[in-house]
């Protein structure tokens, strides 16, 4: 019966520092908070339209 108890133990102390261990490593994968006043560029990359698209102008020279 003791036997039982100490695995049963074991078993519970074993998943409360695995939890914990997860909990850490979540915290970890979190961006950092950040700041009143920081600036951030957030790009967003497609790869569907090519580098040259946009709309082209003909134009003429004039002179006088």
């Amino acid at each position: 019966m003791r036997d039982v108890f100490y695995t049963i133990v074991i078993i519970w102390v074993a998943m409360r520092i695995y939890r914990s261990f997860q909990s850490h490593k979540q915290n970890f994968q979190q961006p950092p908070r950040q700041r009143e006043g920081d600036v951030t560029i957030q790009t967003k990359t497609s790869n569907n339209k090519p580098d040259d698209s946009g709309e082209y102008v003909d134009f003429e020279e004039i002179k006088d």
